[in-house]
Order: structure tokens, then C-alpha cells, then sequence
């Protein structure tokens, strides 16, 4: 959560967003057309700037297309209402396309996904990372928006991908 917090372009989503989803190791792998990854998490609802942890959860993916190599990363999901949350709670399935290449820590990455586009986010380490492609307004789609921050790694991929998050109790 720290990585996404140190993100001055993520502070109106920290300020004015309901709730999130932080995982702060998701493990990706693949080779040639296949690939999947795995990463729990745990679900906050955002009160007074504060995160207060009400649940865990587990991020489960496949995807199809040219990958190869791995990578690990951390991610986050905004919720822009109570409602949008609920609806996360009941677990669900999105699908993306992916365009990303890692090398050790350096990254860059895009992607379009069923919950929100994601500007080109590039950096030589997870720390100087930048988010960039977004004013000082929140902007969700569906209600929610996702970040990703890589860690590490050797990937190469043009993908699509389907993503389910399953809440645990």
C-alpha cells in the first residue's frame, strides 16, 4: 500500500475514493502463449484518509497471447462508492489487454482493462515508478480503477486476460 501512498497522482483516489484492494505481491509468469498469475491482497474501506482493513482477498489470472518470463508486481483498486464496493465484494471476473515489458526492476506498462485504462506507467525501480495520464479529478470506469506498480523481474508480453478476485471471509 506504502509504494501506492508515495503516488501524489493517486492522492485524490486515497482522499475521496470509498474503498480499495491492495496487493502488494501479485506473481506473474508465463511462456509463449500462455501465462497466469496469483497474488492475495486485502480489502480496506478508506475513512477520514485512513485505511481500515475489512476483508482479504486473492487475485487469480489467465491470459492468452505472446508472453515470456516473469514478473512480480503490486496493485491496487479504487472503489468510487459504497455501492462499487458492494459490488466487488460479490467477487468478479474482468479481462484486460496488456501491452508490458520488464527488465530486473525497470518497467513500462499500459493497459486497457473492463475497469479502467491505465495511463503509460514507467520507472527503473518500483519506488520512482510515476503514474502519470491523469488530471487531479478521479476518474473511474464501472466504478473502480486499477493501479499497478512492478517490483521486478524479466517479461515480455501483448496479451489478453481475464482477472477474478475471490473475497475470503
Amino acid at each position: 500500500m506504502e509504494i501506492f501512498r508515495k503516488q501524489d497522482t493517486l492522492k485524490p483516489y486515497f482522499e475521496q475514493s470509498y474503498g480499495c484492494a491492495a496487493f502488494s505481491n501479485v506473481a506473474k509468469g508465463g511462456i509463449f502463449f500462455v501465462g497466469g498469475a496469483y497474488g492475495a491482497g486485502d480489502i480496506f474501506k478508506l475513512v477520514d484518509g485512513k485505511e481500515e482493513q475489512v476483508g482479504k482477498v486473492d487475485l487469480i489470472q489467465a491470459m492468452v497471447g505472446w508472453v515470456l518470463g516473469g514478473e512480480v508486481y503490486s496493485e491496487i483498486v479504487f472503489f468510487e462508492t459504497e455501492a462499487d464496493y458492494t459490488r466487488f465484494m460479490t467477487g468478479n471476473f474482468e479481462f484486460s489487454a496488456d501491452a508490458k515489458a520488464v527488465a530486473l526492476t525497470a518497467a513500462v506498462s499500459t493497459k486497457a482493462t473492463t475497469m479502467g485504462n491505465t495511463g503509460i506507467q514507467a520507472g527503473m525501480t518500483a519506488e520512482a515508478t510515476s503514474v502519470r495520464g491523469f488530471n487531479s479529478t478521479p476518474e473511474y470506469t464501472k466504478g473502480m480503477k486499477v493501479f499497478t506498480v512492478t517490483i521486478g523481474g524479466l517479461m515480455y508480453q501483448a496479451t489478453v486476460a481475464g482477472q477474478k478476485f475471490n473475497i475470503k471471509s
